[in-house]
């Protein structure tokens, strides 16, 4: 399926007001909840946990997203690392519930999409931030450290590059969206979320259609 047109906000594209840093202990209290799930606390999950703050905000939704707001959103990470982690921990978006979708472009970016309003908005880390670590954390020894403590409390302005942005994804990737399944017409697999391949006038599973991430080798008896 050919991608559809990028969905266009409302012209104005009101954003919250917001302060220039979240509350310490909403950041802490996350930035902890983070650490449990993935197992390490590290500077990229506190940049994950202050862009869901932040996104979320400026869209007018809390963080974490209660019930039943957290059906009013889709969030886009663009990097398989700590970040992805925070995000999820932080707003209570899942991959498995689509409300959570990765789009590798291997940048330290998140986009949070209201899909009542149609707005959008995108967070970029700024790279120069890391060089305004000391000023920030000066009593903490070592750039990792640095990097951790400054992150919870330096200006959003400094950490983020921040712009409105249209969503351009097909229907079936949105939250909700169940397309049918459809079975490969070459090996019988039933094909969900709108994952089918065409070739030519055949309906194939992504494996069929040479697609997949991987190389079969042989059938393994259970």
């Amino acid at each position: 399926m050919t991608p559809s047109a990028p969905s266009k906000p409302p012209a104005g594209l009101p954003k919250a007001e917001l302060p220039p840093t979240p509350p310490r202990e909403q950041v802490e209290r996350l930035v902890a909840a983070s650490a449990r799930a993935h197992g390490h606390l590290c500077p990229g999950q506190v940049i994950g946990v202050r862009m869901s703050i932040l996104g979320l905000g400026l869209l007018g939704y809390p963080c974490p997203l209660p019930y039943p707001e957290i059906k009013s959103l889709l969030g886009v990470v663009e990097i398989e690392r700590c970040l992805s982690d925070a995000v999820a921990v932080a707003t209570g978006l899942r991959f498995g519930r689509g409300s959570l979708k990765l789009i590798n472009l291997g940048l330290l970016a998140s986009t949070f999409w209201d899909l009542g309003s149609r707005r959008g908005v995108r967070l970029l880390s700024r790279e120069e931030a890391r060089a305004l670590a000391p000023v920030y954390a000066s009593d903490m020894e070592g750039e990792h450290a640095q990097q951790t403590e400054a992150y919870k409390v330096m200006p959003n302005s400094e950490l983020f590059q921040a712009q409105w942005v249209a969503l351009s994804l097909p229907p079936h990737e949105l939250p909700g969206q169940r397309p049918p399944k459809v079975p490969c017409e070459r090996c019988g697999v039933p094909v969900r979320s709108g994952q089918v391949r065409r070739q030519g006038d055949q309906s194939l599973c992504a494996v069929c259609a040479g697609g997949a991430y991987f190389q079969p080798l042989q059938p393994l008896e259970l």
